[in-house]
């Protein structure tokens, strides 16, 4: 039993076993008895006694056949606050206790939520956050854990491994942000999606390596984490250290969302096309869910959410939050569950609308040499331009000859299934020379292409030749297209735009020469 108790916690108290915390009374008087053995002593923790038999130890994920009660006859230095008999429900900790599942649970919800590493006295004026064995931060009084008092004359108890105090209640267990929407029945309908892309991954740092094999470390015993891929979207919401909040809505609010979503998110006959449909969809109605209170500057202002990129301040940023209609209003806010690194806001109404969330206007720089994809009769600068009216830069299209009617293709990717305005966005000369005088206009044809949903392609030719305002930015509208497929976060665009000068010999009233500064597709009203 030593040897299989040594290594089911070896690796989890490696950095406390010969630490001493700040708070421990030396003066103490000296025991020779263990902490299981001063528990035992007392007749009214009985009942906390037999959890501690029954519930095991889990390692990785995997139970081990070391019980808490074996962990606090161990040489590990521990405090243990224990709640007296009649503080909590003994019969049905030692129920769930028969499976695997719930033996973990009670092992995680009860046994650690009432014991620490390193020793804690009471009595002092204490005022400090305690790092329980379940990793959650429990504040420590000086005379309470959290809002639970010591029995009084009963703690500061010590053993020749830790300290005991009686607690006259059970400390209930405070689910943080992930763990509540992954485990608790009524958040399954987004819950089960998240915890779907849960990984346990080494932390090589905090495991105990044995040696190299084949030029492969191998571990004697390993650390695990947990990771998930939408923690790179929504932050770490699983921090015990961290204050989120997340928006959820109910089950039905949710279906309506989702499936008034999905039709935008279809991608046809592409491998693996409902898999990429349902995670985009999900991704996107979750992206304004969560909100880091970390990060905000005056709420009364604005909110941020955790998806906020300054490269795109325009998106997921709320004004005036708790006024009247904001985002965290009583117009949306039903009621709230505290949470040990947060809480969870029950929405009453759904408060995004698609355009604030995914169907958003598709912008594709002119200035990006990636974007051609094929040319003829021309060549081509690429150019910088700083102004509150240009997007960072912008492509200056020259014909090859005085009288070339050039040709470019330019992909457009991150396109969803939805109906939009194509537009371009034209610059004058002046752009380039504030002292130009060629106020000359240009003239084109153009025309789109998309992939249909059964993999074919559709080209709509816009029928009306086209100019623009030579005198300022001029935002042309070229027609209105529907794209059956989704492009979103695909490596190869199914939408291409092809531009083409259209001006004849005797047309010396028109420039060849164009400085386009973006492909911009705008979300019709209809759909937005």
């Amino acid at each position: 039993m030593k040897s299989a108790l040594a290594m089911a916690l070896s690796v989890s108290f490696l950095a406390c076993s010969d630490e001493w915390d700040d708070h421990y009374d030396a003066s103490l008087a000296p025991s020779d008895q263990s902490l299981l053995q001063v528990v035992k002593s007392h007749s009214n923790l009985s009942d906390f006694v037999e959890v501690l038999n029954a519930t095991h130890v889990f390692t990785n994920n995997k139970i081990t056949k070391v019980t808490y009660a074996d962990l606090l006859d161990a040489d590990q230095s521990l405090t243990v606050w224990a709640p007296v008999n009649g503080t909590f429900n003994k019969d049905s900790l030692l129920a769930e206790c028969q499976t695997a599942k719930g033996d973990s649970m009670v092992g995680q919800h009860f046994i650690a939520n009432h014991i620490s590493h390193f020793l804690y006295t009471m009595g002092d004026k204490t005022n400090f956050n305690v790092k329980m064995l379940n990793n959650k931060q429990l504040p420590l009084g000086s005379t309470t854990l959290g809002t639970i008092p010591v029995s009084s004359g009963n703690y500061n108890l010590p053993a020749n491994n830790g300290l005991l105090h009686l607690l006259d209640g059970c400390k209930p267990y405070a689910y943080n942000l992930y763990e509540a929407v992954t485990s608790l029945d009524r958040y399954m309908f987004i819950g089960d999606y998240i915890k779907s892309f849960e990984q346990m991954e080494l932390d090589e740092n905090a495991s105990v390596q044995s040696g190299i094999v084949d030029g492969v470390k191998v571990y004697s015993d390993s650390v695990m984490l947990l990771k998930n891929i939408l923690f790179n979207a929504f932050g770490e919401i699983n921090a015990e250290d961290s204050s989120f909040v997340m928006l959820l809505p109910t089950e039905q609010q949710w279906k309506e969302v989702y499936d008034e979503a999905l039709g935008y998110f279809n991608y046809g006959s592409v491998e693996k096309a409902d898999s990429i449909q349902k995670y985009w969809t999900y991704r996107k109605l979750m992206s304004d869910l969560f909100i880091n209170r970390n990060m905000q500057h005056a709420l009364r202002d604005s909110v941020f959410t955790t998806s906020y990129n300054k490269l795109n301040p325009e998106y997921h940023v709320y004004y005036k939050p708790l006024s009247a209609g904001g985002l965290l209003s009583d117009n949306y806010i039903a009621d709230t569950l505290a949470c040990s690194n947060g809480a969870i806001y029950h929405l009453s109404s759904w408060p995004f609308t698609p355009s604030q969330l995914y169907f958003q206007p598709v912008e594709v720089e002119g200035e990006r040499e990636a974007n051609i994809l094929k040319y003829s009769d021309c060549t081509f600068n690429y150019r910088m331009a700083n102004a509150d009216s240009i997007s960072g830069g912008y492509l200056d299209i020259m014909p090859q000859t005085a009288s070339s009617n050039w040709a470019v293709d330019f992909e457009v990717g991150n396109t969803l299934a939805g109906t939009y305005d194509v537009c371009l966005i034209l610059l004058p000369k002046t752009a380039y020379n504030v002292n130009s005088r060629d106020f000359k206009p240009n003239k084109f044809n153009s025309s789109l292409t998309y992939t249909e949903l059964d993999g074919t392609q559709t080209t709509v030719q816009f029928t009306e030749e086209l100019t623009n305002d030579p005198y300022q930015v001029d935002t042309v509208k070229l027609g209105t297209v529907t794209i059956p497929v989704c492009n979103y976060a695909q490596e190869e665009a199914t939408v291409t735009l092809h531009l083409e000068c259209s001006i004849t010999r005797r047309q010396t009233n028109y420039s060849r020469e164009m400085f386009l500064d973006q492909i911009y597709l705008k979300p019709t009203k209809k759909d937005e």
